[in-house]
Formats: structure tokens, C-alpha cells, sequence
């Protein structure tokens, strides 16, 4: 396989982390291109790997974006698209250093655009949970996950058998960078899970499969159900039962953070259950529920 092949191979690996953590097509397209452009900077500058550049090589390239005449919105979004790209090389183990600056910031705080109420999650519950359809009751279960535990897509799709520790009611997930975390899973979700493991998931491994992923999709003989897969199983709860569109894991998990924080949680305590690096950016959630902590600050606090 040639180098750019292999490159490109890395990017598109990229992208679909990108996808996993929620990123909607237009976003991962964007990264691509500018990707892409800056693959097209180095052949240009005869750097012909982009594990061979050096600072300078992207000071020039941040330099000559930052002279071209664009928007300084989109300076930044090409700045950055890079600087990701290489964080994401060094989180993966494929570089030990990211040999680019951190752009300057024009990141303002970005709140979830869709966060589904706990009326709209127990719809899909209660229409869900006795169904005939077997393969209706996994995605139930991912649903319940991404809720009650706040995974990421990526997580359902990583997630494994080993990792469900049944004793203590705990789940060791496989985030964002390949980083670990344990969450708990409550004494319902665990419930649920057991009951989808023993009664439901062997359904998909009639065919032969063997594999210890937890879910599984039924087109391919019990392997283990990809991105595109969880993606397709949400659109087809959405068309089967006119479910609100907000019902995605990513919205999902938005909601899980939200509703911890307007019940009280301490946001330190939802940072370490999201797997968030730095609590910035689990306090965007707090600001979703202000009227909640306003009447928490009266409550508990000795001022009043």
C-alpha cells in the first residue's frame, strides 16, 4: 500500500472517531477537506509524510492560512482541524508528540442543540420494552445504556462481555482516545442488561457467530454491530415509531449529564462518569439547567 493510502487510511480512521462522539456529516466533512488541503500544503513544501513535519513546518502552514484572506472563523476551523488530527495520532499511540501549537482559541461554549426530555426517553421505554422484535429489545438496551450510563456511540460499539462487572455493578468503557473509565450502571439498568445478555443476545448468535462484543448485529451472524449499524438501528426506531428525533446516543448521553446536574449531582462527579479530560466542559451542561441550581443555591446554601 502506498503512503498516501496509508495516510489517508488515517484520516478516514479519524473521521470515524469523529462520528462516534456525535459529529454530523457536515462537521466530519469539513475536518476531511481540511485535511486534505493540508496534506496538499505539504507535498507542495516537498514534506512528503505528515509524521515527518517539524513546529515550523506548521507555524508556516497556520501562517500561510492565517494570510490567505479567509474568515477567522474558518482560519480557525482549518488551524484546528489539523491540531486535532495530530492529538487524536498522539491519543491513538501512532506519534509520541503533537508537534503542533494549539490554534487560538475562538471556541465559545456550545451547548447541545437537542436534549430529549425524560418524557420523550420514557416513551421510548415503555413502547419499547415489550416488544416481540428481538432485535427492537438491543436497541432498547442501547438506549438504556447511552441514558442511564452516558455512553458515546463508539462506547456501545467497543463495549464487551468482560467488561460488565455484574458484582458491582460497574461497566469499564473504552472512550474517546481509546481512554478507560468505569461507570456504574444502576440496580434497573443492570437488570435490563443481565435480561438482554442471557435471553436476547444469543438470538443473534444463532448463525454461528462468535464474538464477545455485547452488541451485535443480525445481518451478520452475531459480529459485532458497527457505527453505521447503531446509526441505522436509531433511524429505524425513529420511522417504526415516530420516536422524537432528539433520541440518539449522543443526545442520549446529553441527556444523562443534564439530568444528573438538575438532580443535584456534583458536576466533579458527572466530568468523572462522561469521561470528560477537563470539568470546562461538563459545566456547559449547568448552564442548560440554571433555574435548577438557582432554587439548589436557595436550598443548601446558608445564605440563602
Amino acid at each position: 500500500m502506498g503512503r498516501a493510502k496509508v495516510e489517508q487510511n488515517f484520516i478516514e480512521e479519524f473521521i470515524d472517531d469523529l462520528r462516534c462522539m456525535g459529529r454530523d456529516s457536515t462537521t466530519c466533512d469539513e475536518y476531511r477537506t481540511n485535511l486534505n488541503e493540508y496534506m496538499e500544503y505539504l507535498s507542495a513544501g516537498k514534506v512528503f509524510s505528515f509524521f515527518g513535519v517539524t513546529e515550523e513546518v506548521i507555524r508556516n502552514y497556520y501562517r500561510s492560512i492565517a494570510e490567505y484572506g479567509y474568515a477567522s472563523s474558518t482560519v480557525w476551523k482549518k488551524q484546528h482541524a489539523v491540531y486535532a488530527f495530530y492529538e487524536w495520532l498522539r491519543e491513538e499511540y501512532r506519534i509520541l508528540l503533537n508537534p503542533c501549537m494549539r490554534p487560538m482559541s475562538m471556541v465559545k461554549v456550545v451547548l447541545p442543540h437537542e436534549v430529549p426530555t425524560w418524557e420523550k426517553i420514557r416513551e421510548a421505554y415503555v413502547r419499547l420494552h415489550n416488544s416481540p422484535r428481538w432485535w427492537e429489545q438491543r436497541d432498547l438496551m442501547m438506549i438504556d445504556l447511552a441514558y442511564s450510563c452516558g455512553l458515546r456511540r463508539c462506547e456501545l460499539h467497543r463495549l464487551n462481555i468482560e467488561d460488565i462487572n455484574q458484582d458491582d455493578g460497574i461497566i469499564k468503557l473504552h472512550g474517546k482516545g481509546r481512554k478507560e473509565r468505569v461507570v456504574p450502571i444502576g440496580e434497573k439498568g443492570l437488570k435490563n442488561l443481565l435480561h438482554y445478555l442471557y435471553h436476547v443476545r444469543p438470538r443473534f448468535l444463532q448463525g454461528g457467530g462468535v464474538t464477545n462484543a455485547v452488541f451485535v448485529s443480525w445481518m451478520k451472524g452475531g459480529k459485532r454491530m458497527n457505527i453505521r449499524s447503531i446509526n441505522s438501528a436509531f433511524r429505524r426506531l425513529h420511522k417504526a415509531y415516530g420516536f422524537d428525533r432528539s433520541i440518539t446516543p449522543h443526545n442520549l448521553r446529553h441527556a444523562f449529564a443534564t439530568d444528573l446536574i438538575r438532580n443535584g449531582a456534583p458536576v466533579q462527579d458527572v466530568s468523572k462518569m462522561l469521561g470528560h479530560e477537563k470539568l470546562e466542559t461538563t459545566q456547559i451542561y449547568t448552564k442548560l439547567v440554571p433555574t435548577d441550581l438557582k432554587k439548589h443555591h436557595k436550598k443548601y446554601h446558608p445564605r440563602g
